[in-house]
């Protein structure tokens, strides 16, 4: 008995439920009910006895029937659903009946909402002392040691120690060749990234002066495009490889390169000062510096991304070169204008692409525009940057990439300039 008590009980609430939906569907309109779709309409057939076939719409009488699982119920009925058995049963709905079974119970028409539960701090608790977390994750290597890797990295290493005169021109090529098709890979940009001999190596041959012999080779067959395309390669989208630069960075600058003891040099005088454009318009130098600037700015588009190598490419006068570049007129400097203009709103002001805001410009602009239009090393201040970009921005050939600079920087001064006062 309590059984089949508790089987009605549930009948009787699924009933009300279905009554009270149905009050809401009706409710609106107080014409008497409307007849059920006919049953002419499409026909739904699981064999080829035609007595079998019913309609796809639920035609609904005064009297419950049962729906089958497939047919479309049109609103507006009074359906009662079994729940121990899944059956569903409708009619027409009439609301002017009274179900005895509901005798008794409430009838709420109104939305029930279910408050939620506290939600809870389910952030796992960093024990103190435990390493900070590295969404990269480990780079794995290979299942299989690639030997050809290991030997091309011994060979650029040995280019740069007291051995390398033994290092043939065309092994060095090829060594260069075989690291540049792999430096694209997370786990060997890392391996070369983690090599302090092989990065002062390539930095040295980035920058090394450029011989006849080089001269006459096709611009991506030549070891300073080579050495500028595996470096840029290893440490872009790889920050494990950029931080391995960043920790050997003093070490790699300061070492001089020993392919021409007569003039020695560094890898910090080479990426810094040459950066500066010093040849004549349309000189024959001038090619080949716009060149050198091209491999440069590859490799410094990824270096940047460190605040220390950023902090000290600031501190040496880095902006400075890089507004000496943009103010160029020579058609040969166009495409790298373009490459600086990039580089410093993706450095400096666009934090969409992961700029760091803040770190530069610091001061505003001036507002003695003469200062600026004069010439001389005091137009090539932050303050003059404004300046620069708006008549530059005039020329319609540059106004692509100018103009979208100045509305940024412009944009950055202003925030600045808000902040600052806020801080007064």
């Amino acid at each position: 008995m309590g059984s089949s008590h508790m089987s009605n009980l549930k009948k009787i609430a699924i009933s009300l439920f279905i009554v009270s939906s149905a009050l809401s569907l009706t409710s609106a309109s107080s014409a008497p009910p409307s007849e059920s779709p006919s049953a002419d309409g499409e026909l739904i057939c699981h064999t080829d006895n035609p007595a079998e076939c019913y309609p796809k719409v639920f035609s609904a009488t005064e009297e419950f029937q049962v729906v089958r699982e497939d047919q479309d119920l049109p609103p507006g009925l009074h359906v009662q659903l079994d729940i121990q058995t899944g059956q569903k049963r409708a009619k027409l709905y009439n609301p002017e009946e009274k179900n005895p079974e509901l005798e008794g119970l409430p009838v709420d028409r109104s939305v029930v909402i279910v408050d939620q539960e506290e939600s809870q701090d389910d952030k796992p608790k960093i024990p103190p002392g435990a390493p900070a977390y590295e969404p990269v994750g480990i780079v794995k290597a290979p299942n299989e040691k690639n030997e050809g890797f290991i030997q091309a990295l011994d060979t650029v290493k040995k280019y740069s120690s007291p051995k390398g005169k033994s290092v043939k021109p065309g092994d060095l090529d090829k060594a260069l060749e075989d690291l540049e098709d792999l430096s694209h890979g997370m786990y060997y940009g890392l391996q070369i990234a983690e090599d302090a001999d092989a990065l002062h190596t390539l930095f040295c041959l980035l920058s090394g002066p450029e011989t006849a012999q080089e001269a006459e080779k096709p611009l991506t067959e030549r070891v300073d495009f080579l050495a500028s395309s595996i470096l840029a390669s290893a440490i872009r989208n790889n920050k494990p490889a950029l931080r391995a630069v960043e920790g050997a960075w003093d070490t790699i600058l300061e070492k001089q390169c020993v392919s021409n003891p007569k003039n020695a040099r560094t890898p910090k005088s080479e990426l810094y000062t040459n950066l500066e454009p010093t040849t004549g318009p349309a000189s024959v130098e001038e090619a080949a510096e716009a060149h050198s600037t091209r491999l440069n700015l590859a490799v410094l588009d990824g270096l940047l991304k460190s605040p220390k190598i950023k902090e000290q490419f600031l501190a040496h006068d880095g902006m400075k070169n890089f507004l000496r570049i943009l103010l160029r007129k020579e058609e040969v400097w166009d495409a790298r204008k373009a490459k600086v203009a990039r580089i410093v709103a993706d450095t400096f002001l666009d934090e969409e692409v992961g700029a760091v805001l803040g770190v530069w410009p610091t001061v505003a602009s001036v507002t003695d525009t003469s200062v600026c239009a004069e010439g001389g090393s005091d137009s090539l201040g932050e303050g003059c940057w404004e300046y620069h970009l708006e008549v530059i921005s005039r020329d319609p050939k540059d106004a692509e990439w100018s103009q979208p600079l100045l509305d940024m920087l412009r944009q950055r001064l202003g925030s600045e300039s808000t902040r600052r006062r806020d801080e007064l």
